[in-house]
């Protein structure tokens, strides 16, 4: 009588985490070329990964065929991250001087640096989704520098690109009048109050501010940055991680389980 050999599959099991949440554990098969015809994933051949959003943890299971878990966590480091953290933003006059663009350029270039290495999942999806992202911080860069140069040069903000709707904000600090400045003031008080729960509390606050002996600086922190930079901030072309992004992502799994925090 004659006996086949039997041959005992053991799946080779490797786990490895990044630096940011997604974690995976990853079988050794290699990914399948890019526009290989997708086929019925094998036991074999699933990986399972993790990763986080501000309230849930996610646990997918995707085809190590198709794509890598270093890919899946690069695709989800464009979903979520490349935003700016140096800012524009000042709300008392000593903090003018706290603004720095030489801060700016260099975190500019690091993130700019981390978005181009990404390497996200095939497909054209992913390859407009760093597009997107390499926009939207230029986009940033570009709002943030000008406006920490305007505290300086206000010139340069009414010189600007940007809606004329904005520049009203700052044409008076740009041509040093201080009438206009005064007006520009007063109009974006009343602007602000109609969204404001306690609109006289902004007047009172106005009226002392403008009679400080360095009234001016109040000007330019409430014109700069409650006027221009809102106002700019709305042209910045953001990539927003939306319910549709997400839902994109999970469709690299061949399932997915979520865990989350309970909401009182």
């Amino acid at each position: 009588m004659n006996y086949r050999p039997l041959f005992w599959l053991l799946p080779a099991l490797l786990g490895a985490c990044t630096p940011d949440t997604p974690s995976t554990q990853q079988p050794t098969p290699p990914p399948a070329p890019v526009g290989a015809a997708a086929a019925p994933a094998a036991a074999d051949s699933l990986a399972t990964f993790h990763w986080d959003t501000e309230m849930c943890t996610f646990t997918g299971r995707y085809d190590s065929r198709q794509y890598t878990a270093q890919q899946l966590t690069d695709t989800y480091d464009l979903l979520r991250g490349g935003q700016l953290t140096t800012s524009a933003s000042v709300f008392k006059p000593a903090d003018i001087a706290k603004l720095s663009v030489d801060t700016l350029e260099a975190e500019y270039t690091n993130v700019l640096a981390h978005i181009r290495k990404l390497q996200p999942v095939p497909g054209a999806t992913w390859r407009e989704l760093k597009r997107l992202k390499l926009q939207e911080l230029n986009d940033e860069y570009r709002a943030i520098k000008l406006t920490i140069l305007g505290y300086s040069n206000p010139s340069l903000l009414a010189n600007s690109p940007y809606p004329a709707a904005c520049k009203t904000y700052i044409r008076g600090l740009a041509a040093g009048n201080d009438s206009s400045i005064m007006a520009s003031w007063q109009q974006l008080v009343r602007e602000q109050q109609k969204n404001n729960s306690v609109p006289e509390s902004l007047q009172a606050r106005f009226e002392q501010e403008s009679t400080a002996p360095n009234w001016h600086e109040y000007a330019q922190v409430e014109l700069i940055n409650f006027g221009w930079w809102n106002c700019i901030n709305e042209t910045i072309r953001r990539v927003e991680p939306t319910e549709k992004w997400q839902q994109q992502y999970e469709k690299l799994f061949t399932n997915v389980q979520s865990e989350c925090e309970e909401v009182d």
